[in-house]
């Protein structure tokens, strides 16, 4: 074997046989096929902005100001967009069909995993803005209260624009190419490509060193971001002059407040859930399922949405109060916490990230334990 070329394990070190359970537990066979078609459908719909000369959605969004990509013109981002989704399309498919045991060239592996990966942060963290993560915030409100307001309905509809359908699929693609690049990178390593053992031990312990730091960090975060909602339902102008606590007491925004409030000091407990007891096992006061054990998805997924989301908020909103100087000092109460949301967002993500190595138990695939 040369330089150029690195053999993975075989097979049966890797892949000893099929994960049982249902759909979601076979990720690995699906994910990458489902990147490649992903990109594959993007690309086409990108190359046909470009020949059409319409329907690029960073020209379409009515506030370009909010995103990463609204200054991004169409003659340049249409075709860019298609050049990358159909290379993605095309590498896709490579690192779909290559199994465990195949020699790769040292090279492909590292474009293969740097494309892939490439891919699924921009997806995740640049083409999103903080929108998606305010639509987050507000459509349960909005649902709840829709059918006694009218401009609440309007807002629904509004909820599902092009512009936010677009970030959606861009989060979809993301995931998707996240777990590709995962299932490939693993394989080509010879890890098992449900839980990526062996593990490097110095990696691991350094993630679960620090998770109940990050953990923490990531449950303050929303709960400072509650405090100052609450203050403004209480009636104490912080960050804002009374006259625009007022206003905004007059106009229902109050109503919002305590609602984003709550919803935010929801987060801040189940986020210290990864780290408590009863993140483990349903406590008894919850009925049919107390004493039982918590999944581990259960917990993971979420946080990893709201951490990627946390992330691509806070990205967007810098941008627009810093670089775009949109906001001034006295919004500092109103915008100042969602500063940190990409701080939030890194530490859920390693919170989350320490709950599921602490957790994930043996592995039905290649039968490794611990």
């Amino acid at each position: 074997m040369n330089e150029t070329t690195m053999v993975t394990t075989a097979p049966a070190a890797a892949e000893r046989g099929p994960a049982r359970g249902g759909f979601w537990r076979r990720w690995p066979q699906w994910a990458p096929w489902a990147a490649t078609l992903w990109a594959l459908g993007y690309g086409l719909t990108a190359l046909g902005w470009t020949l059409t000369g319409s329907g690029f959605p960073p020209a379409a969004d009515p506030e370009p100001e909010l995103s990463l990509v609204g200054d991004v013109p169409a003659d340049a981002g249409a075709p860019l967009f298609a050049a990358v989704a159909l290379a993605a399309a095309g590498t896709g498919a490579v690192m779909a069909r290559h199994r465990a045991g195949a020699e790769v060239p040292r090279w492909w592996r590292r474009f293969a995993v740097g494309l892939g990966g490439l891919l699924a942060v921009v997806l995740l963290v640049v083409v999103p803005d903080m929108r998606i993560l305010a639509v987050l915030g507000y459509v349960p409100m909005i649902v709840a209260l829709a059918p006694f307001d009218a401009g609440l309905r309007a807002d629904l509809g509004n909820a599902f624009g092009p512009e936010h359908v677009h970030q959606v699929l861009a989060l979809a693609g993301g995931f998707l190419w996240a777990a590709a690049t995962v299932v490939y990178a693993r394989r080509t390593a010879g890890s098992c490509v449900r839980c990526g053992r062996p593990d490097r031990a110095a990696r691991v312990a350094t993630v679960l060193r620090w998770g109940r730091a990050a953990t923490y960090v990531a449950a303050v975060i929303p709960a400072l971001y509650a405090a100052t909602r609450w203050l403004w339902v209480a009636g104490v102008p912080m960050g804002m002059s009374r006259e625009q606590l007022d206003a905004a007491a007059a106009d229902g925004g109050m109503v919002a407040a305590a609602f984003l409030g709550s919803f935010a000091l929801v987060g801040t407990v189940l986020t210290l859930g990864l780290v408590q007891r009863w993140g483990e096992v349903f406590p008894r006061w919850i009925p049919v399922l107390r004493g039982r054990s918590v999944p581990v998805g259960l917990a993971v997924v979420p946080a990893t949405v709201v951490a990627m989301l946390a992330t691509a908020g806070g990205l967007s909103l810098t941008k627009t109060g810093l670089l775009d100087a949109r906001f001034t000092a006295s919004d500092w109460a109103a915008v100042g916490p969602a500063m940190l949301w990409p701080l939030w967002g890194v530490a859920l993500a390693w919170a989350a990230l320490a709950y599921w190595l602490r957790r994930r138990g043996g592995c039905a695939t290649c039968g490794a334990e611990g």
